[in-house]
């Protein structure tokens, strides 16, 4: 029996060596190429040493209703915020592109992926003037979804945002925003997607998780 146990020991660390190194790591983007999702423990805030609670509270006004949401601590190597679990499914992707965080609506327990909010941490764009070249250029993000460019707002209420790009898909009936940011000499986009029809329910759930986004 231990020499069994001795070579299953041996399998299995092999096999964590390699996982480990499945996502290529870039040294200019703060380790943000692996896919870690750390929501079960608390985070201690780099930037003030305070340990963040795993869940807390918010209200919001829904339809000109207050109510008070549950929000649960989400975090990986780029980033933490905060969600409603309730409401959104996180999910993510890791590679030596970059890293992905989606948030997908999770409305009276059905997904929805049309409607979602996404993190993307490039690992070729280390400054804004770079990420906006990608992202409006003739192969980019607009056009590749063909989303067409509504307003470019330069004065935004979040504080890690330098540019905001409201577009509309007439197609299918969707709107949102992308917005430009840039921490710790990195850039990244956040983009909110939804049809028209969610906007309601969907902005101010929304705003919590983009208010609560710290990169540091």
């Amino acid at each position: 029996m231990a020499l069994y146990q001795l070579i299953y020991l041996v399998i299995s660390i092999s096999l964590l060596s390699a996982t480990a190194c499945s996502f290529p790591i870039n040294k200019n983007t703060n380790n943000c190429n692996s896919d870690i999702n750390t929501r079960n423990l608390n985070q201690v805030s780099q930037s003030t040493g305070i340990q963040k609670p795993v869940t807390k509270t918010a209200s919001i006004n829904i339809e000109g209703e207050k109510t008070t949401i549950f929000l649960e601590l989400y975090s990986n190597p780029c980033f933490t915020t905060y969600f409603p679990a309730q409401d959104f499914i996180p999910e993510s992707v890791a590679s030596g592109e970059g890293t992905a965080v989606w948030f997908y609506t999770n409305f009276g327990g059905t997904k929805n992926e049309a409607a979602y909010i996404q993190f993307f941490f490039p690992s070729y764009a280390n400054t804004i003037d770079q990420l906006r070249q990608w992202v409006e250029g003739e192969s980019g993000l607009f056009a590749s979804n063909g989303w067409r460019i509504i307003e470019v707002v330069q004065e935004v209420t979040y504080p890690w945002a330098k540019e905001e790009i409201i577009f509309y898909q007439p197609e299918k009936n969707i709107t949102g925003t992308v917005f430009l940011g840039e921490a710790q000499g990195n850039a990244f986009y956040v983009v909110t997607h939804y049809p028209v029809e969610y906007g309601d329910g969907f902005i101010p759930r929304a705003n919590v998780i983009l208010q609560n986004l710290d990169t540091e």
